[in-house]
Protein backbone atom coordinates (compact mmCIF):
# COMPACT_ATOMS: atom_id res chain seq x y z
CA UNK A 1 0.00 0.00 0.00
CA UNK A 2 1.61 3.19 -1.19
CA UNK A 3 1.75 6.05 1.68
CA UNK A 4 -1.04 8.15 0.03
CA UNK A 5 -3.56 5.16 0.44
CA UNK A 6 -2.35 4.13 3.71
CA UNK A 7 -3.17 7.93 4.65
CA UNK A 8 -6.37 7.93 2.96
CA UNK A 9 -7.72 4.65 4.54
CA UNK A 10 -6.51 6.00 8.37
CA UNK A 11 -8.63 9.34 7.41
CA UNK A 12 -11.79 7.25 6.13
CA UNK A 13 -11.34 4.79 9.57
CA UNK A 14 -10.92 8.06 11.73
CA UNK A 15 -14.08 9.76 9.60
CA UNK A 16 -16.04 6.57 10.55
CA UNK A 17 -15.04 6.30 13.83
CA UNK A 18 -16.12 9.87 14.66
CA UNK A 19 -19.07 10.07 12.74
CA UNK A 20 -20.00 7.07 11.88
CA UNK A 21 -22.83 5.10 12.79
CA UNK A 22 -23.24 0.95 12.92
CA UNK A 23 -26.14 0.02 10.03
CA UNK A 24 -27.17 -2.91 8.43
CA UNK A 25 -25.85 -3.79 4.67
CA UNK A 26 -27.42 -6.44 2.18
CA UNK A 27 -25.63 -7.55 -0.07
CA UNK A 28 -27.01 -9.06 -2.91
CA UNK A 29 -24.45 -11.49 -2.93
CA UNK A 30 -23.18 -12.93 0.35
CA UNK A 31 -24.36 -12.64 3.68
CA UNK A 32 -26.02 -9.66 5.46
CA UNK A 33 -23.58 -7.63 7.71
CA UNK A 34 -23.45 -4.58 10.52
CA UNK A 35 -20.74 -2.20 9.25
CA UNK A 36 -20.44 1.62 9.99
CA UNK A 37 -21.56 3.92 7.84
CA UNK A 38 -21.37 8.10 7.69
CA UNK A 39 -25.34 8.37 7.17
CA UNK A 40 -26.41 11.83 4.98
CA UNK A 41 -29.97 13.05 4.44
CA UNK A 42 -30.56 16.16 2.59
CA UNK A 43 -28.19 16.07 0.25
CA UNK A 44 -29.83 16.03 -3.23
CA UNK A 45 -32.69 18.22 -4.22
CA UNK A 46 -36.32 16.06 -3.74
CA UNK A 47 -39.65 17.20 -4.94
CA UNK A 48 -41.23 15.54 -1.68
CA UNK A 49 -40.30 15.77 1.96
CA UNK A 50 -38.77 14.47 4.25
CA UNK A 51 -37.56 12.66 0.80
CA UNK A 52 -36.15 9.30 0.43
CA UNK A 53 -32.77 9.67 -0.53
CA UNK A 54 -29.69 8.97 1.56
CA UNK A 55 -26.39 9.35 1.52
CA UNK A 56 -23.77 6.53 3.00
CA UNK A 57 -20.00 7.01 3.23
CA UNK A 58 -18.76 3.47 3.49
CA UNK A 59 -15.10 1.89 3.33
CA UNK A 60 -14.91 -0.72 0.54
CA UNK A 61 -12.79 -2.72 2.76
CA UNK A 62 -15.59 -3.49 5.76
CA UNK A 63 -17.69 -4.73 2.81
CA UNK A 64 -16.94 -8.50 1.74
CA UNK A 65 -17.59 -7.35 -2.02
CA UNK A 66 -17.59 -3.77 -3.71
CA UNK A 67 -21.41 -2.26 -4.04
CA UNK A 68 -23.94 -2.68 -6.42
CA UNK A 69 -27.10 -1.35 -7.48
CA UNK A 70 -29.99 -3.35 -5.76
CA UNK A 71 -27.32 -3.63 -2.53
CA UNK A 72 -29.91 -2.58 0.91
CA UNK A 73 -29.22 -1.22 3.82
CA UNK A 74 -31.51 -1.06 6.90
CA UNK A 75 -31.00 2.55 8.62
CA UNK A 76 -33.43 3.29 11.36
CA UNK A 77 -36.07 0.45 10.60
CA UNK A 78 -36.08 1.62 7.24
CA UNK A 79 -35.16 -0.28 3.72
CA UNK A 80 -33.13 1.32 1.27
CA UNK A 81 -31.97 0.44 -1.89
CA UNK A 82 -28.65 1.33 -3.31
CA UNK A 83 -29.00 2.87 -6.78
CA UNK A 84 -25.96 4.76 -7.03
CA UNK A 85 -22.41 3.69 -6.33
CA UNK A 86 -19.20 6.42 -6.62
CA UNK A 87 -15.92 5.08 -5.24
CA UNK A 88 -13.39 7.62 -4.29
CA UNK A 89 -10.52 5.70 -5.64
CA UNK A 90 -8.84 5.76 -2.51
CA UNK A 91 -10.75 3.14 -0.61
CA UNK A 92 -13.89 4.69 0.31
CA UNK A 93 -17.13 4.73 -1.69
CA UNK A 94 -20.68 6.69 -1.10
CA UNK A 95 -23.72 4.78 -2.08
CA UNK A 96 -26.87 6.74 -2.74
CA UNK A 97 -30.25 5.18 -1.67
CA UNK A 98 -34.05 5.19 -2.18
CA UNK A 99 -36.10 4.38 0.45
CA UNK A 100 -37.42 0.79 -0.61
Amino acid sequence: MSEWASLMNTLNAAALGAFGRPIAYLPLSGEPLNVRAIVQTGRRSEESAPGTCVLLFLRLADLPTPPERGDEARIDGASYKVFEIEADGEGGVTVALRLA
